[in-house]
């Protein structure tokens, strides 16, 4: 039962996650990562720690408009590691001249000793099998 518990807990961090990018809530979105967090994000250079990030997603609330979503593809459970990874995609508002954007997403997690999961690895990629068609 607590692997069930667990493998909850993880997927509600990705739900965090999101509720946090769609209300451009940049302290509830820095809440689930670790302060020794790195971020691969496809279209910019690698950042290390949280005060790399923060001010990296400051900016992208600026500019993102629209609904961000995920697709769960798997989801592995090691201990206090987990590995969540699926589909995103950036639906932005009808009539916006952004298109949809979206790609795969891999997230790595570490247990903390209060229990709270964190993450430590967030990359995410543009493979041209994850497209804003997979999301309809």
């Amino acid at each position: 039962m607590e692997a069930i518990d667990e493998l909850s807990e993880v997927r509600e961090v990705m739900n965090t996650w999101l509720a946090a990018f769609e209300a451009h809530d940049l302290n509830a979105l820095m809440r689930v990562y670790h302060a020794e967090c790195v971020y691969a994000n496809a279209q910019s250079p690698l950042m290390q720690g949280a005060s790399d990030i923060r001010p990296w997603f400051s900016a992208a609330f600026e500019m993102l408009e629209g609904t961000m979503m995920f697709q769960e593809e798997g989801l592995v459970l090691m201990g206090d590691i987990a590995i969540l990874y699926g589909k995103y995609c950036l639906q932005t508002p009808e009539g916006s001249a952004t298109p949809d954007d979206a790609g795969r997403v891999a997230l790595v997690m570490k247990k903390e000793p209060n229990g709270a999961w964190r993450i430590v690895l967030d990359m995410d990629n543009t493979p041209p099998d994850a497209i804003p068609a997979d999301f309809n």
